[in-house]
């Protein structure tokens, strides 16, 4: 296993997931609804929380991320709910090729699309959510606004604790090192209580400044409508200089153009 699975693992521990997913998940079944249909796709899942949530609700999900380990713990979690959620492995430059819809909602949740190496790559996997979706379909994202993080200097997140699905303790931190051009540097440390040692995983990530007109333009250009800007799950109003929070929905118009 990677350390940068190593690190994602311990983080997936450190969520109190029944807030998350209680503040969440109302805002991707209104949109599901408001698509119509009943098929999901869980873009970048990591250990398949979402996914698995909506397969409760008797939804048809389907979750991919490129890392094995984040998959195996995801699939492990559907079988423990016995739940039937298609897992996959597969990057987000290149899964429409090997995941087929079309799907009614597509999602990228965590920032993910914020650790996408390029402007261009991140503008290819906002086109690859559009080629799969059915006509009338919705894609939502949540990213970090750049614009208020550089403006105020932000650099440390708040230190999580939890515990392991083993019942070890584990403490999760994470900090910016911001530098020149379009990237910042994520450093992320865990520290997992194995017995009566801790076992240290340090990770470091390049992280896209990504903010309102950068996901505006990559959303217009792939063929995106009917954009909405929140600062929140709960549909708060989205403030360039002072949210730091942008939840993107977007839909796919209902006929070719």
């Amino acid at each position: 296993m990677s350390s940068f699975d190593e690190i994602a693992l311990a983080y997936d521990n450190s969520i109190d997931w029944n807030a998350r997913l209680k503040r969440e998940m109302p805002f991707l079944v209104e949109s599901l609804e408001k698509s119509g249909g009943n098929h999901v796709l869980d873009m970048a899942c990591g250990t398949g929380r979402h996914s698995v949530e909506l397969a409760a609700q008797e939804l048809k999900a389907v979750g991919f991320d490129c890392s094995q380990a984040m998959i195996g713990f995801a699939t492990s979690l559907a079988q423990e709910r016995e739940l039937a959620v298609d897992f996959q492995v597969a990057d987000m430059l290149d899964f429409r090729f090997s995941i087929y819809g079309p799907f009614d909602l597509a999602f990228c949740l965590g920032n993910s699309l914020a650790l996408l190496p390029s402007m261009a790559d991140l503008k290819q996997v906002v086109t690859n959510a559009y080629s799969v979706l059915r006509l009338g379909g919705t894609f939502i994202a949540q990213v970090l606004n750049f614009k208020e993080i550089l403006s105020t200097g932000f650099r440390f997140f708040p230190i999580k604790g939890g515990v392991t699905r083993k019942n070890e303790d584990v403490i999760f931190s994470r900090f910016y090192e911001h530098g020149e051009g379009d990237h910042s540097t994520l450093v992320a440390c865990s520290f997992v209580k194995q017995n009566r040692d801790w076992v240290t995983s340090i990770s470091t990530q390049s992280v896209l400044h990504t903010e309102l007109e950068l996901m505006r333009g990559a959303l217009e250009s792939a063929g995106f409508s009917e954009l909405e800007f929140f600062s929140d799950y709960s549909k708060n109003p989205f403030h360039p200089e002072f949210s730091r929070n942008l939840v993107v929905r977007a839909g796919r118009p209902e006929r070719n153009e």
